[in-house]
């Protein structure tokens, strides 16, 4: 992936609120995965938790792409999970599809899909 350009898009599809498909290795699964998903934050990450694809403390701090799983993981210890946070040296690719999505279907009880309170 070339990284420069895919910030930058990935950057601009969450100025545009577009979605967008994904293509990263899934290290649960051991192969990779194509997703539909809406982009919701990119930047450095601090030992995260939650999620099949979240961080482990190993790998605090690194760069990382977060995604809205419309379609959420299907089985599972995280079934049902609709954040996917994914190192940048995971993803494969990214393509900006001409589909939009609103931010309000991504937000419950005042918090966004990466746990950011905007209330």
């Amino acid at each position: 992936m070339n990284t420069k350009t895919a910030k930058k898009e990935f950057v601009d599809a969450i100025r545009e609120k577009k979605r967008v498909k994904v293509i990263f290795y899934s290290q649960e699964q051991k192969r990779f995965l194509v997703k539909v998903c809406a982009p919701i934050d990119y930047g450095m990450s601090a030992g995260l938790d939650e999620g099949s694809n979240a961080a482990s403390a190993t790998e605090s701090g690194a760069e990382r792409l977060h995604f809205w799983d419309f379609e959420g993981q299907p089985e599972g210890q995280h079934a049902g999970e609709h954040k996917l946070s994914l190192r940048a040296d995971q993803v494969r690719g990214i393509n900006v599809l001409d589909e939009f999505f609103d931010p309000s279907e991504l937000v419950a009880d005042g918090q966004s899909a990466t746990g950011r309170s905007y209330s």
